[in-house]
């Protein structure tokens, strides 16, 4: 049978092994650096919009080329321009721009036609739940027709979900892009002094409300993923290898998928926290402002005046009288002014004694508790201890009836749960096992001993040679 390799198409080569040497070879002309990519880019766009041609002369690629330096900052000395144009230009033709010699022209290459657009798409990426949905349902639609033989299944694999899989991604990495601007936010409003603050700290908060909304449309939107799941497991294209392998493929891609939006919103959960903080500070913060600014202005503008002199016991005290700034009100709370001088030093907000608890237990319930657990345990003992029995006898007789081995649980050991459990992790794991063939009948295999409890005919045969 022939064998399809995973890598997609565009990655594909005739000679693999000498692949990583070609790439090492040619990735610097392939990855542009960064004031190429930019010189690429703004031609595309002037292209795009109609600014110039398709077809430009070399003028437009030396304009553009001291337009991106300029803003980069990477202005050469004139005698150097010339050398530098020229070198761009060569590492260009390479990949990017295509030379037409009779006419003197150039024009982008395909290539660089496919980059531009893949970064404007990465960059403009906008999060829509509701197109993700469309995406995943044409998936599973598609995917029900596909099933029927291997070839069909293959092309669903390669031309759609190989198709829709970026974009999909894309979403991800455009939620996530906004957590990390938002994150940067944070962090600027933390090391910089802003007039506006609190505005800019609402802003922050709102940006990451709307981005855990986005990221629980999106996981609802994934939700179909479950119905691709159930359709493979239940295809009769088991037994292909190359199934098996494009299908643990799938499963792969929507548990990153997975694991990729918990992360998203366990970063939500940690930021939520530092926010309300930054709120508490904030607040606190301006009101230590206030009072050192209340502080300073009395300093300022306050004015004493000598009272009196008076002779303690081991010392004299030089009274003054202190007069407030005119325009804040002064209301005199002690009229003996000797005893303005001398309050005692007394304790504020004095702690609440600790309250101890005493906590019972109620040794009758946890006995209860501690013996239901036991039970539980047992059970699941017994039912793992009758999986064995049953894989053992399939291994040597082929094929079984699990009727027989369900009213043995019965009569063994009387425990109705513990016969269906059995029941549902034979059926679990015997039709997800591309070795066995069960098929179950609506026919139902009573016993006397049981004549109120029935189970359909379930049969499990081995395929393996």
């Amino acid at each position: 049978m022939e064998q399809l390799s995973l890598i997609p198409p565009a990655l594909r080569t005739t000679r693999p092994l000498h692949f990583p040497k070609i790439l090492r070879e040619r990735y610097n002309l392939l990855v542009p650096r960064q004031e190429d990519g930019l010189i690429v880019l703004a031609i595309f766009q002037k292209v795009r919009a109609g600014i110039i041609e398709r077809a430009f002369p070399e003028r437009i690629i030396v304009e553009t080329i001291k337009q991106v330096y300029a803003e980069l900052g990477q202005a050469s000395a004139r005698g150097e321009e010339t050398q530098k144009y020229d070198e761009t230009i060569h590492r260009l033709l390479r990949h990017f721009i295509d030379k037409n010699i009779e006419e003197k022209t150039y024009q982008l290459s395909t290539y660089a036609e496919n980059f531009c657009d893949m970064l404007e798409r990465e960059v403009h990426t906008a999060i829509n739940p509701s197109q993700i949905q469309k995406t995943f349902n044409d998936l599973v639609m598609l995917l029900g027709l596909k099933l029927e033989n291997l070839e069909d299944f293959r092309h669903w694999y390669h031309t759609q979900f190989f198709k829709h899989k970026a974009d999909i991604s894309a979403q991800l990495r455009a939620l996530q892009a906004q957590i990390e601007d938002t994150v940067d936010q944070l962090n600027d409003l933390v090391k910089n002094e802003y007039d506006n603050f609190r505005e800019m700290l609402i802003g922050c908060e709102a940006l990451l409300d709307r981005i855990k909304e986005q990221a629980d449309k999106l996981s609802s939107a994934f939700s179909s993923k479950d119905d691709i799941k159930q359709l493979l497991d239940d295809a009769d294209l088991g037994v292909e290898f190359e199934f098996r392998e494009m299908k643990r493929d799938v499963r792969m891609y929507f548990k990153d998928i997975e694991m990729r939006l918990i992360n998203v919103s366990h970063t939500i959960d940690r930021i939520k926290p530092k926010i309300n903080k930054l709120y508490n500070d904030f607040e606190k913060r301006d009101f230590d402002r206030k009072i050192e600014s209340f502080l300073l202005y009395l300093m300022k503008n306050s004015t004493s005046k000598f009272y009196r002199t008076k002779k303690l016991k081991d010392r004299k005290v030089h009274e003054m009288e202190i007069f407030l700034p005119k325009n804040i009100s002064q209301k005199e709370i002690y009229s003996d002014r000797s005893r303005v001088v001398g309050i005692d030093y007394f304790q504020l907000l004095e702690p609440p004694p600790i309250q101890l608890q005493n906590l019972s237990w109620d040794e009758a319930d946890l006995a209860r508790q501690a013996e239901l657990r036991r039970q539980y345990l047992a059970r699941e003992k017994r039912i793992e201890e009758w999986f064995n029995v049953i894989s053992a006898d399939l291994e040597k007789k082929k094929k079984i009836n699990f009727s027989d081995y369900y009213f043995k649980i019965m009569y063994k050991d009387n425990d109705f749960e513990e016969a269906i459990k059995e029941a549902t992790l034979v059926l679990k794991e015997f039709t997800k096992n591309p070795d066995y063939e069960v098929t179950v009948s609506e026919e139902f295999n009573l016993d006397p001993k049981h004549p109120h409890i029935g189970i359909w005919k379930m049969q499990i045969k081995s395929t393996a040679s």
